[in-house]
């Protein structure tokens, strides 16, 4: 009889065990899917704010917050977080940002084909759009020509490329338009920065 209770108690913690074990296991991949859930709902939820902005109530104040708001529309785009239908919604939207100027030289559809040749660039090279950095308030140029006023600054960008990590800067130029609103009039890579060298 001693023999069949050790065997019976064997088998019990044997149970035990796998159940533990099974637990673990439940428990641990709650926790990523609800770690991986909270990502993608920040995406969605970054993608929704960004498509649904108004403009006409919300236009942002300052030339850093254009900037700012347009880094975010391309950081999504760039990353292949929209939608076909939905890059077409932020391209528009990217445009309201956008001097008349600028948007006499680029037609909307010019655009979207350049920006869908950007996003294709990024995804054949493995390139990822990690990070924005601002200026300060001071570190803004501004200047006035012919009662215009114009903004000038520079975008530190962080570019993931496999594993290696490239920084370069985006210089903007904006100026204010006659309804007080700093609009984009360009920007391009800064030819001293690390990621135009390279």
């Amino acid at each position: 009889m001693k023999k069949k209770a050790g065997t019976k108690g064997f088998a019990i913690a044997v149970v035990i065990i796998a159940i533990g074990v099974l637990l673990f296991y439940i428990t641990l991949s709650n926790r990523m899917n609800n770690f991986s859930g909270r990502n993608n709902v920040k995406n969605t939820s970054e993608i929704e704010k960004l498509l649904n902005y108004n403009f006409d109530e919300d236009y942002p104040k300052t030339v850093r917050e254009t900037v700012k708001l347009h880094c975010r529309y391309m950081k999504m785009a760039y990353n292949n977080e929209f939608s076909k239908d939905e890059l077409f919604d932020a391209n528009r939207k990217i445009r309201e940002l956008f001097d008349d100027e600028l948007l006499n030289y680029n037609t909307e559809e010019a655009q979207l084909k350049s920006l869908e040749s950007d996003i294709q660039f990024y995804k054949d090279n493995k390139q990822k759009y990690v990070s924005y950095t601002l200026p300060e308030a001071s570190q803004i140029t501004y200047n006035t020509e012919d009662g215009v006023e114009y903004a000038r600054l520079r975008v530190g960008v962080i570019i993931r490329v496999d594993n290696a990590t490239m920084k370069g800067d985006q210089e903007y130029l904006l100026r204010k338009d006659k309804l007080g609103r700093w609009k984009i009039l360009g920007w391009m890579a800064d030819t001293n920065s690390d990621a135009a060298k390279e």
